[in-house]
């Protein structure tokens, strides 16, 4: 017998057009899945204390209180932990939508490890868009499978493929321990070699990359499939990532056994199975082994033909209040939630003024962590350097993009997190899923386009219930499309922020001689550019050069061979043909010189002028003509300049 769930269909599903918080329907934004319609909500202020949540393991509590300390749930990991009965459960797969900083991370790390039996296989894996977000999630599994013995590793472009491969299928403990980032206590498998990993946190073009090319790397075992950022993850391809995911993962298979069999209790882990033989567990005889998916954002999409593609089996849709408030009408309506504690500002001012107000901004802030987005690379770059070069700046700066290398750009994170450095200039590239809790004020230097960048945005302040701010620069020309998108976040809560004029004009000196300081840093940075250019440009055509000579060395040796390679890498081309031609040349006239005895000169003095360039071009229509594989070249009689010898040329016809 079925059961009809929320959200699956029956008669739980709505009848018509859900209404937003102002009481008008969406109906016309477009269609909505029906599991969507009936939202599980989060509401505030639910979270329990650690000790009371049911079927969570001692170890994993009393890392919770010692180690992240939390000494109670989250009410977005109160839901999750319920519906998914601690990791146990196979009935639903998941998607949550929450407000960023709300806990999710945690939400699904502490039922994935709290559920994994220590058999020593790959059976969770967290896939997430970006090499940095994957790097912040591992730090959340590590501690929390130290405590329960098991392994995670991360493959994310950080070490070699090769060392990432040795700590997802377990090496030699001396092999394996030199790698940063495979974590876990986990029991060895065989005596002198550590167990494999049990979760992988991984990028989706490194696990495809190791699904493909590196052997023992596995899903057959797979029990969880965590898609964090799914918004992201399903709008862009990520090399075809989840279309090819079935084909490594096992199917569903259910299995009847009896109540004391071990396929049930393989199934679950030690501190479960030592509670079902109690009389307050009543194991079912019908087990369905199958991979649960848990679909995570903070701008959960509502595209059904995007949501199709997960394949998700009898899905649930837990959400905070203000996320399921619109009830699904269409793509964004009530499902952009900011935290409670963010307070919401918009600050009017000219294009001229905006770098005055920023300084204002900065200056009335001071001593005080704050993150300064704008919209495209090259401003990002700009505007740390301007604020680099103000004098009166009493912070430090540093730039998060995707210009600055990777380990510049960690490093830079890290100072920013522990509090060294108290600014930060970033591009959109740091908008989503960078967890830095000291973060207290937001300023968007570049009005944001969609709501949906500037929920994120907005979100790397007031994290974890803590207070924060975001104001946004406005020239008049915004405000329009700023309301607009503000109207469709269902957000009426930003207020306008004042600056006393004097202040703000009182910074124009110091502005004045950071930006010609900053001219003068932009035109030492295109000129060394342009010196760089040089380089390789110059690189390359002595490589060019070297490869030629390096074939005609081979032809003269009588390995006409080394032209059929040549050939087939397209050495023919006329400028590496003159180009080795006039090295042949400077050749034979050195020879020349030591057979006649005479005294040796510079191999371009013996040649008469005006004669140099058609011997050239008569050099490399031959070897063109060889590259090209005609007819070989033809005999031919050289006359040599000091007339002592003569040389003949011989090719093979073909």
């Amino acid at each position: 017998m079925t059961i009809a769930q929320p959200g699956v269909g029956g008669s739980d599903a709505p009848k018509g057009p859900p209404k937003s918080r102002s009481g008008e329907t969406s109906g016309g934004a477009g269609p909505v899945l029906p599991w969507m319609c009936v939202p599980l909500t989060i509401e505030s202020g639910s979270g329990i204390p650690v000790e009371k949540v049911l079927g969570l393991d001692a170890r994993l509590a009393s890392q919770l209180r010692n180690g992240f300390g939390f000494p109670e749930l989250f009410p977005v990991q109160t839901a999750v932990w319920q519906h998914s009965a601690g990791g146990t459960s196979t009935a639903h797969d998941l998607c949550v939508a929450a407000p960023t900083g709300s806990g999710k991370t945690l939400a699904y790390a502490l039922p994935v490890v709290n559920s994994l039996a220590d058999v020593g296989c790959l059976r969770a894996l967290v896939v997430l868009p970006t090499r940095d977000l994957a790097v912040q999630v591992y730090d959340v599994f590590r501690p929390l499978c130290d405590a329960v013995q098991l392994n995670v590793a991360l493959a994310a472009a950080r070490t070699s493929e090769a060392a990432e491969a040795a700590a997802i299928v377990g090496l030699p403990a001396s092999s394996s321990s030199s790698s940063p980032f495979v974590a876990g206590g986990g029991s060895a498998a065989a005596p002198g070699c550590r167990r494999g990993a049990d979760v992988l946190v991984a990028t989706p073009g490194r696990l495809m990359s190791h699904l493909s090319g590196s052997p023992g790397v596995s899903l057959r075992h797979l029990r969880f499939l965590v898609a964090d950022e799914t918004d992201r993850l399903l709008r862009q391809s990520y090399q075809s990532w989840l279309p090819r995911l079935p084909e490594a993962v096992p199917k569903p298979k259910l299995h009847i056994s009896p109540s004391d069999s071990p396929i049930l209790f393989g199934s679950l882990p030690r501190h479960a199975r030592r509670s079902a033989s109690s009389q307050t567990y009543i194991p079912c005889t019908h087990v369905m082994c199958r991979v649960v998916k848990i679909v995570v954002s903070a701008t959960l999409t509502r595209d059904p033909a995007k949501l199709q593609r997960l394949a998700l089996h009898h899905p649930r849709f837990v959400a905070t209040a203000t996320a399921a408030g619109g009830g699904g009408g269409g793509a964004a309506a009530g499902r952009y939630s900011l935290p409670r504690s963010l307070s919401e500002y918009r600050l009017m001012c000219s294009a001229a003024r905006k770098p005055l107000v920023l300084l204002a901004l900065l200056q009335e802030w001071s001593g005080q962590s704050t993150i300064v987005f704008t919209s495209s690379l090259e401003m990002t770059h700009k505007l740390f350097l301007m604020l680099s070069a103000v004098q009166d700046l009493p912070d430090e700066v540093v730039e998060y993009s995707s210009l600055v290398p990777v380990r510049a750009r960690a490093a830079a994170l890290e100072r920013f997190r522990t509090g060294s450095v108290e600014l930060l200039v970033a591009s959109d590239a740091m908008t989503r899923g960078m967890d830095v809790d000291c973060v207290q004020n937001v300023i968007n230097y570049d009005a944001p386009v969609y709501a949906k960048t500037y929920v994120h945005r907005a979100g790397r302040t007031a994290r974890a219930g803590k207070p924060g701010r975001v104001i946004t620069l406005l020239r008049d020309e915004d405000m329009r499309h700023f309301k607009a998108m503000i109207h469709k976040a269902d957000n009426n809560f930003v207020r306008e922020y004042k600056l006393p004029s004097e202040r703000v004009e009182a910074l124009r000196p110091a502005l004045t001689g950071a930006l010609q300081q900053l001219e003068e840093l932009l035109a030492a940075e295109r000129a060394s550019d342009m010196q760089q250019q040089q380089q390789q440009q110059q690189q390359q055509a002595k490589q060019q050069k070297q490869k030629a000579v390096t074939q005609l060395q081979g032809f003269e040796n009588g390995k006409p061979e080394a032209l059929g390679k040549g050939k087939q890498k397209g050495v023919e081309k006329g400028q590496q043909a003159e180009t080795a031609a006039e090295v042949a040349e400077g050749k034979r006239q050195h020879q020349a010189q030591k057979d006649s005895g005479g005294q040796q000169k510079h191999p371009t003095q013996s040649v008469k002028e005006g004669d140099e360039a058609p011997r050239q071009r008569e050099e490399g229509a031959r070897l063109n003509g060889a590259v090209g594989g005609k007819k070989g070249l033809k005999r031919d009689r050289e006359q040599l300049p000091d007339g002592s010898r003569k040389r003949k040329i011989r090719g093979t016809k073909k």
